[in-house]
């Protein structure tokens, strides 16, 4: 990170160094300080993350295995999209359609990342709960990536508690490289009437580009359009399919 030519003038100043060169030296440490701490600054925290909060349900009743098989209750393919929220009224933030982690990559230059939301192609019961096959909607810089499917998962505990999961998948972009991504939404709402539920959200990629983030989020869930909409698409002689 910091020119050796530092470290030379500090610990063995009594062989003759120079003062040109150890002020060069300085000037190179002093330049990487300059780029490399005002980048780490901008890196994201996952300090607002709450693993395990208090489940509430609205619109029904029961415990949150109960729960979330009537939330994710919809016929795959189906979107969940995605909100920072206030965790008060539990209402996504004005103007905001995305989570969102903040970092580094490449040289240092700064990233910040958007998730809209997830679109789930495939599902079945676990032995922990939901197993499920999902595909993240999310740019990086305005950029999206090229993601691989991700094996997801809603982890049901003991104590009544829910966890969304996407762990270790593979993402390229193309200013930042290869990394690997993780995504974890706890839950301690479900509106089983209206398909949504909300919750703390942590953000984690680290490779070629390290980025972290956290919060509140409120999840919608809705039919996938795309899939809705070949069904009904129509055919030469006028049929449908």
């Amino acid at each position: 990170m910091f020119d050796q030519r530092i470290l030379d003038c500090l610990v063995a100043p009594r062989e003759p160094r120079g003062p040109g060169l150890c002020r060069a030296a300085a000037v190179n440490g002093y330049l990487s300080l300059a780029i490399v701490l005002p980048a780490l600054a901008g890196c994201g925290t996952t300090s607002h993350f709450v693993e395990q909060p208090q489940l509430t349900i609205y619109g029904g009743q029961g415990d949150a295995r109960q729960a979330v098989a009537q939330l994710f209750s919809s016929d795959a393919p189906y979107t969940v999209k995605l909100c920072e929220a206030d965790p008060s009224s539990k209402q996504c933030e004005k103007d905001s359609e995305s989570i969102s982690a903040t970092g580094v990559g490449g040289l240092f230059f700064p990233i910040v990342l958007n998730v809209h939301g997830a679109r789930i192609t495939k599902e079945h019961p676990s032995a922990d709960g939901l197993a499920m096959t999902m595909a993240f909607e999310s740019t990086a810089d305005g950029i999206p990536p090229i993601c691989a499917s991700a094996d997801g998962k809603v982890i049901l505990r003991d104590n009544d508690t829910a966890l969304l999961q996407a762990s270790n998948f593979y993402c390229n972009w193309m200013a930042i490289g290869n990394v690997l991504v993780n995504a974890e939404l706890s839950i301690d709402s479900a509106d089983l009437r209206n398909k949504t539920f909300t919750g703390y959200y942590k953000l984690v990629f680290h490779g070629t580009g390290n980025v972290s983030g956290s919060g509140y989020y409120k999840a919608t869930i809705a039919a996938d359009t795309k899939a809705t909409a070949s069904r009904f698409e129509g055919t030469r002689d006028g049929s449908f399919r």
